[in-house]
Protein backbone atom coordinates (compact mmCIF):
# COMPACT_ATOMS: atom_id res chain seq x y z
CA UNK A 1 0.00 0.00 0.00
CA UNK A 2 1.53 3.48 -0.94
CA UNK A 3 1.05 6.41 1.32
CA UNK A 4 2.00 9.93 0.66
CA UNK A 5 2.84 12.27 3.43
CA UNK A 6 4.13 16.10 3.87
CA UNK A 7 7.03 16.60 6.28
CA UNK A 8 6.63 20.48 4.92
CA UNK A 9 5.30 22.54 2.71
CA UNK A 10 1.46 21.79 2.65
CA UNK A 11 0.02 24.25 4.50
CA UNK A 12 3.21 26.21 4.37
CA UNK A 13 4.47 28.51 2.03
CA UNK A 14 8.38 26.94 2.15
CA UNK A 15 10.16 24.13 3.52
CA UNK A 16 8.81 21.71 0.68
CA UNK A 17 9.74 17.88 1.36
CA UNK A 18 7.39 14.73 0.60
CA UNK A 19 7.83 11.08 1.68
CA UNK A 20 6.13 8.32 -0.95
CA UNK A 21 5.73 4.98 0.99
CA UNK A 22 5.92 1.93 0.09
CA UNK A 23 5.87 -2.09 1.05
CA UNK A 24 9.52 -2.06 -0.06
CA UNK A 25 10.85 1.58 1.38
CA UNK A 26 9.95 5.10 0.09
CA UNK A 27 11.43 8.19 -2.02
CA UNK A 28 11.84 11.52 -1.18
CA UNK A 29 10.86 14.47 -3.13
CA UNK A 30 12.47 17.90 -2.18
CA UNK A 31 14.44 18.86 0.59
CA UNK A 32 13.83 22.11 1.65
CA UNK A 33 13.92 24.80 4.09
CA UNK A 34 11.55 27.55 5.34
CA UNK A 35 13.96 30.85 4.42
CA UNK A 36 14.38 32.53 8.41
CA UNK A 37 16.12 32.64 11.17
CA UNK A 38 14.04 29.93 13.70
CA UNK A 39 13.87 26.72 15.67
CA UNK A 40 15.14 23.26 13.57
CA UNK A 41 11.18 22.03 13.71
CA UNK A 42 10.05 25.17 12.03
CA UNK A 43 12.99 25.74 9.74
CA UNK A 44 13.54 22.18 8.36
CA UNK A 45 11.67 18.94 7.34
CA UNK A 46 10.33 16.79 9.66
CA UNK A 47 12.72 14.14 9.16
CA UNK A 48 14.40 11.52 11.30
CA UNK A 49 17.15 8.67 11.68
CA UNK A 50 14.49 5.78 11.35
CA UNK A 51 12.09 7.92 8.70
CA UNK A 52 15.29 8.20 6.61
CA UNK A 53 16.57 4.97 6.93
CA UNK A 54 13.95 3.28 4.57
CA UNK A 55 15.04 6.12 1.52
CA UNK A 56 15.71 4.32 -1.55
CA UNK A 57 15.76 7.94 -3.53
CA UNK A 58 15.63 11.55 -3.56
CA UNK A 59 14.29 13.24 -6.51
CA UNK A 60 15.02 16.97 -6.68
CA UNK A 61 12.26 19.11 -8.78
CA UNK A 62 14.57 22.42 -8.86
CA UNK A 63 17.55 24.26 -7.35
CA UNK A 64 15.60 26.95 -5.36
CA UNK A 65 16.38 26.99 -1.35
CA UNK A 66 13.01 26.01 0.07
CA UNK A 67 13.36 22.65 -2.24
CA UNK A 68 17.42 22.21 -1.34
CA UNK A 69 18.53 23.19 0.87
CA UNK A 70 17.75 20.65 3.86
CA UNK A 71 19.70 18.13 1.09
CA UNK A 72 23.06 18.13 3.62
CA UNK A 73 21.05 17.51 7.05
CA UNK A 74 19.10 14.59 5.00
CA UNK A 75 22.79 13.37 4.62
CA UNK A 76 23.63 14.11 8.42
CA UNK A 77 20.95 11.96 9.22
CA UNK A 78 21.88 9.00 7.60
CA UNK A 79 21.06 9.18 3.70
CA UNK A 80 23.76 7.39 1.87
CA UNK A 81 21.77 7.23 -1.53
CA UNK A 82 21.44 9.67 -4.47
CA UNK A 83 19.59 12.74 -4.99
CA UNK A 84 18.25 12.62 -9.23
CA UNK A 85 17.82 15.99 -10.70
CA UNK A 86 18.29 17.51 -14.05
CA UNK A 87 21.74 18.11 -15.85
CA UNK A 88 20.91 21.99 -14.91
CA UNK A 89 19.74 21.55 -11.35
CA UNK A 90 22.58 19.66 -10.54
CA UNK A 91 24.90 22.54 -11.82
CA UNK A 92 22.85 25.28 -10.29
CA UNK A 93 22.11 23.31 -6.63
CA UNK A 94 25.49 23.80 -4.82
CA UNK A 95 25.54 27.47 -5.14
CA UNK A 96 21.77 27.65 -3.02
CA UNK A 97 23.01 25.12 -0.57
CA UNK A 98 26.08 27.23 0.07
CA UNK A 99 23.95 30.71 0.25
CA UNK A 100 21.66 29.43 2.26
CA UNK A 101 24.21 28.50 5.00
CA UNK A 102 26.20 31.73 5.06
CA UNK A 103 22.99 33.15 5.53
CA UNK A 104 21.73 31.17 8.63
CA UNK A 105 25.59 31.94 10.40
CA UNK A 106 25.60 35.19 9.25
CA UNK A 107 22.51 35.94 11.24
CA UNK A 108 23.59 34.53 14.19
CA UNK A 109 20.97 30.84 13.35
CA UNK A 110 22.48 27.61 13.77
CA UNK A 111 23.01 24.53 11.29
CA UNK A 112 21.68 21.11 12.38
CA UNK A 113 23.94 19.97 10.49
CA UNK A 114 28.01 19.96 9.42
CA UNK A 115 28.84 21.96 5.95
CA UNK A 116 30.99 19.13 4.88
CA UNK A 117 28.13 16.97 5.02
CA UNK A 118 27.01 18.96 2.33
CA UNK A 119 29.90 17.29 0.07
CA UNK A 120 28.55 14.23 1.01
CA UNK A 121 25.59 15.12 -1.22
CA UNK A 122 25.78 12.62 -4.51
CA UNK A 123 23.59 13.43 -7.77
CA UNK A 124 22.62 11.67 -10.60
CA UNK A 125 21.06 12.75 -13.82
CA UNK A 126 17.46 11.39 -14.17
CA UNK A 127 17.03 9.38 -17.75
CA UNK A 128 14.87 6.79 -18.57
CA UNK A 129 16.09 4.33 -16.70
CA UNK A 130 15.91 6.14 -13.22
CA UNK A 131 14.37 3.83 -10.54
CA UNK A 132 10.62 4.24 -10.03
CA UNK A 133 10.23 7.67 -12.43
CA UNK A 134 7.80 6.81 -15.47
CA UNK A 135 7.46 10.46 -16.88
CA UNK A 136 9.17 13.98 -16.45
CA UNK A 137 9.24 17.22 -17.78
CA UNK A 138 9.56 20.75 -17.92
CA UNK A 139 8.15 23.15 -15.09
CA UNK A 140 8.31 26.19 -16.54
CA UNK A 141 9.51 27.61 -12.99
CA UNK A 142 13.47 27.89 -13.74
CA UNK A 143 16.53 26.65 -15.40
CA UNK A 144 16.34 22.84 -14.76
CA UNK A 145 12.89 22.55 -13.16
CA UNK A 146 11.29 19.25 -13.61
CA UNK A 147 7.38 17.82 -12.69
CA UNK A 148 7.85 14.20 -12.35
CA UNK A 149 5.22 11.03 -12.70
CA UNK A 150 5.96 8.34 -10.21
CA UNK A 151 4.81 4.45 -11.02
CA UNK A 152 4.95 2.65 -8.22
CA UNK A 153 2.97 -0.74 -7.31
CA UNK A 154 0.58 0.07 -10.21
CA UNK A 155 -0.46 3.42 -8.99
CA UNK A 156 0.91 6.97 -10.37
CA UNK A 157 1.73 9.55 -8.40
CA UNK A 158 2.31 13.18 -9.86
CA UNK A 159 4.47 15.49 -7.85
CA UNK A 160 4.41 19.09 -9.93
CA UNK A 161 7.45 20.65 -8.53
CA UNK A 162 7.21 24.66 -8.83
CA UNK A 163 4.89 24.77 -11.98
CA UNK A 164 3.93 27.47 -14.00
CA UNK A 165 2.42 27.79 -17.47
CA UNK A 166 3.03 31.75 -17.79
CA UNK A 167 7.14 32.02 -17.93
CA UNK A 168 7.95 34.98 -20.46
CA UNK A 169 11.08 32.62 -21.67
CA UNK A 170 11.30 29.21 -20.23
CA UNK A 171 9.15 26.32 -21.88
CA UNK A 172 6.32 24.17 -20.00
CA UNK A 173 5.42 20.77 -20.64
CA UNK A 174 2.11 19.10 -20.79
CA UNK A 175 0.93 17.31 -17.22
CA UNK A 176 0.20 13.90 -17.42
CA UNK A 177 -2.98 12.23 -16.09
CA UNK A 178 -2.33 10.32 -12.73
CA UNK A 179 -3.96 8.52 -8.93
CA UNK A 180 -2.75 11.37 -6.81
CA UNK A 181 -1.12 14.82 -7.19
CA UNK A 182 1.22 16.64 -5.71
CA UNK A 183 0.63 20.44 -6.53
CA UNK A 184 1.66 23.29 -6.54
CA UNK A 185 -0.61 25.94 -5.00
CA UNK A 186 1.83 29.24 -3.55
CA UNK A 187 -1.27 31.90 -5.21
CA UNK A 188 -4.42 29.34 -4.20
CA UNK A 189 -6.32 32.78 -2.83
CA UNK A 190 -5.52 34.68 -6.34
CA UNK A 191 -6.26 35.13 -9.39
CA UNK A 192 -3.21 36.20 -11.07
CA UNK A 193 -3.45 37.89 -14.57
CA UNK A 194 0.83 38.26 -16.03
CA UNK A 195 0.56 40.64 -18.70
CA UNK A 196 -1.43 43.02 -15.85
CA UNK A 197 1.17 42.30 -13.19
CA UNK A 198 3.99 42.92 -15.80
CA UNK A 199 2.30 45.85 -17.19
CA UNK A 200 1.75 47.47 -13.79
CA UNK A 201 5.45 47.11 -13.38
CA UNK A 202 6.15 48.63 -16.36
CA UNK A 203 4.07 51.61 -15.77
CA UNK A 204 5.28 52.24 -11.82
CA UNK A 205 9.22 52.57 -13.20
CA UNK A 206 8.54 54.82 -15.76
CA UNK A 207 6.50 57.24 -13.08
CA UNK A 208 9.62 57.05 -11.06
CA UNK A 209 12.18 57.74 -13.89
CA UNK A 210 10.02 60.61 -14.99
CA UNK A 211 10.93 62.11 -11.67
CA UNK A 212 14.40 61.37 -11.85
CA UNK A 213 14.09 58.29 -9.31
CA UNK A 214 15.71 54.98 -9.13
CA UNK A 215 13.95 51.66 -8.86
CA UNK A 216 15.71 48.71 -7.15
CA UNK A 217 14.10 45.52 -8.39
CA UNK A 218 15.81 42.86 -6.01
CA UNK A 219 15.25 39.36 -8.06
CA UNK A 220 16.43 35.82 -8.34
CA UNK A 221 19.22 36.33 -10.54
CA UNK A 222 17.13 32.86 -12.06
CA UNK A 223 13.50 32.75 -13.03
CA UNK A 224 11.59 35.78 -12.72
CA UNK A 225 14.60 37.69 -12.63
CA UNK A 226 15.67 36.73 -16.21
CA UNK A 227 12.05 37.61 -17.47
CA UNK A 228 11.93 40.82 -15.72
CA UNK A 229 15.51 41.83 -17.32
CA UNK A 230 14.38 40.92 -20.80
CA UNK A 231 11.44 42.71 -20.15
CA UNK A 232 12.80 45.92 -19.42
CA UNK A 233 15.40 45.38 -21.45
CA UNK A 234 12.95 44.83 -24.58
CA UNK A 235 11.24 48.48 -23.44
CA UNK A 236 14.04 50.54 -23.28
CA UNK A 237 14.25 50.90 -19.67
CA UNK A 238 17.96 52.26 -18.48
CA UNK A 239 19.09 49.37 -16.69
CA UNK A 240 21.99 48.63 -14.05
CA UNK A 241 22.40 45.02 -13.92
CA UNK A 242 24.36 42.69 -11.57
CA UNK A 243 26.69 40.93 -13.43
CA UNK A 244 24.94 37.49 -11.69
CA UNK A 245 22.27 38.24 -13.46
CA UNK A 246 23.62 38.73 -17.22
CA UNK A 247 25.20 35.56 -16.64
CA UNK A 248 22.53 33.69 -15.65
CA UNK A 249 20.76 35.05 -18.52
CA UNK A 250 23.34 34.14 -20.72
CA UNK A 251 23.00 30.76 -19.61
CA UNK A 252 19.84 29.95 -19.85
CA UNK A 253 19.78 31.51 -23.36
CA UNK A 254 22.01 28.55 -24.23
CA UNK A 255 19.77 26.16 -23.88
CA UNK A 256 17.72 26.36 -26.86
CA UNK A 257 15.60 23.07 -25.84
CA UNK A 258 14.55 24.68 -22.17
CA UNK A 259 13.69 28.15 -24.04
CA UNK A 260 10.87 29.62 -25.58
CA UNK A 261 10.91 31.23 -29.28
CA UNK A 262 12.24 34.25 -28.44
CA UNK A 263 12.99 37.60 -30.09
CA UNK A 264 16.11 39.60 -28.50
CA UNK A 265 18.23 42.21 -29.76
CA UNK A 266 21.64 42.19 -29.15
CA UNK A 267 21.80 45.78 -28.47
CA UNK A 268 23.25 46.45 -24.84
CA UNK A 269 23.50 49.71 -24.98
CA UNK A 270 20.94 50.38 -21.96
CA UNK A 271 22.48 47.97 -20.14
CA UNK A 272 25.49 48.65 -17.58
CA UNK A 273 27.44 45.43 -16.19
CA UNK A 274 28.48 46.23 -12.82
CA UNK A 275 31.68 44.57 -10.78
CA UNK A 276 32.89 45.08 -7.63
CA UNK A 277 35.30 47.95 -9.17
CA UNK A 278 33.19 50.01 -10.44
CA UNK A 279 30.00 49.74 -8.29
CA UNK A 280 30.73 53.05 -6.62
CA UNK A 281 30.67 54.91 -9.78
CA UNK A 282 28.05 54.58 -11.07
CA UNK A 283 25.09 57.16 -11.21
CA UNK A 284 21.51 55.39 -10.10
CA UNK A 285 19.64 58.27 -10.64
CA UNK A 286 16.95 57.50 -13.19
CA UNK A 287 17.85 54.01 -13.96
CA UNK A 288 16.27 50.58 -12.67
CA UNK A 289 19.07 48.51 -10.50
CA UNK A 290 18.41 44.59 -11.28
CA UNK A 291 19.64 43.38 -8.57
CA UNK A 292 20.02 39.00 -7.43
CA UNK A 293 18.34 38.08 -4.61
CA UNK A 294 14.36 38.84 -4.22
CA UNK A 295 14.36 39.17 -0.67
CA UNK A 296 17.11 41.60 -0.29
CA UNK A 297 20.03 39.67 2.68
CA UNK A 298 22.67 39.77 -0.24
CA UNK A 299 25.56 42.56 0.36
CA UNK A 300 24.67 44.17 -2.76
CA UNK A 301 21.41 44.16 -2.53
CA UNK A 302 21.40 45.77 1.19
CA UNK A 303 24.28 48.30 -0.70
CA UNK A 304 21.80 49.52 -3.07
CA UNK A 305 18.88 49.70 -0.82
CA UNK A 306 20.99 51.60 1.61
CA UNK A 307 22.41 54.65 -1.35
CA UNK A 308 18.77 55.22 -2.07
CA UNK A 309 16.57 54.41 0.66
CA UNK A 310 16.45 58.44 1.84
CA UNK A 311 14.73 60.07 -0.83
CA UNK A 312 11.15 59.93 -1.63
CA UNK A 313 11.64 59.42 -5.38
CA UNK A 314 13.10 56.10 -5.23
CA UNK A 315 11.30 52.70 -5.08
CA UNK A 316 11.61 49.51 -4.00
CA UNK A 317 9.61 47.18 -6.12
CA UNK A 318 9.18 43.13 -4.31
CA UNK A 319 8.11 40.73 -6.89
CA UNK A 320 7.55 37.19 -4.67
CA UNK A 321 7.69 35.62 -1.93
CA UNK A 322 9.20 37.56 1.31
CA UNK A 323 10.04 35.40 4.38
CA UNK A 324 9.79 36.50 7.59
CA UNK A 325 12.67 38.99 9.32
CA UNK A 326 14.05 39.49 5.74
CA UNK A 327 14.87 43.50 4.84
CA UNK A 328 12.08 42.58 1.87
CA UNK A 329 9.71 41.96 4.52
CA UNK A 330 10.72 44.46 6.93
CA UNK A 331 10.77 47.63 4.35
CA UNK A 332 7.20 47.07 3.79
CA UNK A 333 6.56 47.33 8.15
CA UNK A 334 5.57 50.92 8.79
CA UNK A 335 7.29 50.75 12.18
CA UNK A 336 10.64 49.41 10.75
CA UNK A 337 10.02 51.98 8.11
CA UNK A 338 9.82 54.67 10.64
CA UNK A 339 12.45 53.43 12.89
CA UNK A 340 14.80 53.13 9.76
CA UNK A 341 14.11 56.85 8.38
CA UNK A 342 13.02 55.21 5.25
CA UNK A 343 11.40 57.50 2.94
CA UNK A 344 11.39 55.56 -0.30
CA UNK A 345 8.25 53.71 -1.79
CA UNK A 346 7.53 50.01 -1.41
CA UNK A 347 5.90 48.75 -3.50
CA UNK A 348 4.76 44.47 -4.39
CA UNK A 349 3.54 43.44 -7.57
CA UNK A 350 4.13 39.69 -7.89
CA UNK A 351 5.09 37.77 -10.86
CA UNK A 352 3.45 34.53 -11.46
CA UNK A 353 6.02 31.55 -11.04
CA UNK A 354 3.22 29.59 -9.55
CA UNK A 355 -0.12 28.17 -10.15
CA UNK A 356 -3.32 30.28 -8.80
CA UNK A 357 -6.53 29.54 -8.12
CA UNK A 358 -7.67 28.87 -11.19
CA UNK A 359 -4.45 27.38 -12.56
CA UNK A 360 -4.82 24.91 -9.83
CA UNK A 361 -8.54 23.56 -10.92
CA UNK A 362 -7.76 23.32 -14.77
CA UNK A 363 -4.47 21.09 -13.99
CA UNK A 364 -6.76 18.85 -11.13
CA UNK A 365 -9.59 18.99 -14.38
CA UNK A 366 -6.86 17.55 -16.95
CA UNK A 367 -4.72 15.08 -14.50
CA UNK A 368 -8.21 13.75 -13.09
CA UNK A 369 -5.99 12.37 -9.67
CA UNK A 370 -8.57 10.61 -6.98
CA UNK A 371 -6.57 12.73 -4.38
CA UNK A 372 -5.11 15.97 -4.06
CA UNK A 373 -2.06 17.26 -1.45
CA UNK A 374 -1.79 21.21 -1.97
CA UNK A 375 1.76 22.48 -1.29
CA UNK A 376 3.84 26.05 -0.84
CA UNK A 377 0.89 28.18 0.29
CA UNK A 378 -0.98 29.16 3.85
CA UNK A 379 -3.56 27.04 5.31
CA UNK A 380 -6.03 29.48 5.47
CA UNK A 381 -5.09 30.60 1.74
CA UNK A 382 -5.77 27.49 0.41
CA UNK A 383 -9.24 26.97 2.42
CA UNK A 384 -11.88 28.10 -0.18
CA UNK A 385 -9.66 25.85 -3.26
CA UNK A 386 -9.66 23.29 -0.82
CA UNK A 387 -13.96 23.64 -0.79
CA UNK A 388 -14.22 23.70 -4.49
CA UNK A 389 -11.59 20.39 -4.70
CA UNK A 390 -13.53 18.99 -2.61
CA UNK A 391 -16.91 19.27 -4.45
CA UNK A 392 -15.81 17.41 -7.20
CA UNK A 393 -15.11 14.36 -4.89
CA UNK A 394 -11.53 14.69 -4.63
CA UNK A 395 -9.53 13.93 -1.39
CA UNK A 396 -7.52 16.85 -0.54
CA UNK A 397 -4.56 17.13 1.92
CA UNK A 398 -3.38 20.83 2.83
CA UNK A 399 -1.49 20.14 5.94
CA UNK A 400 1.87 19.26 6.96
CA UNK A 401 2.61 15.91 8.83
CA UNK A 402 -0.22 14.76 7.10
CA UNK A 403 -1.18 11.44 5.20
CA UNK A 404 -2.65 11.55 1.66
CA UNK A 405 -4.14 8.09 1.01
Amino acid sequence: MITIKSLGGSGQDSRNCFLISFEKGSILLDCGVRREIADKEIVYPLLDKETVADIKAVFLSHCHEDHSAALPYLYHLGYDGVVYASKQTIELTPSFLYKWQDYVLNNNGQLPFDKKDTEKIVFKQIDEQTPYLKEYGKSGHVLGGLWYLFEIEDKTILYTGDFTFDSLTLKTDSLPQADYLIIDSAYASRILDQHKQYNNILESIKDTLSINGTVLLPVPSNGRGIDLYLYLKKHNIPIVLEQAVQKSTDNLLSYKDWIKDLNIEDNDDNTIIINDINRNDISLEAKVIITPDGMMTSDKAIYYFNKIKHDYRNKVIITGHSAKDTLARNIQDDRYRIDNNIELNVEVNTIKVHLDFNDVLNVIRNVRPKAVMLFHSAKKDCQQLKEEIESMSITVVNEVNKQLY
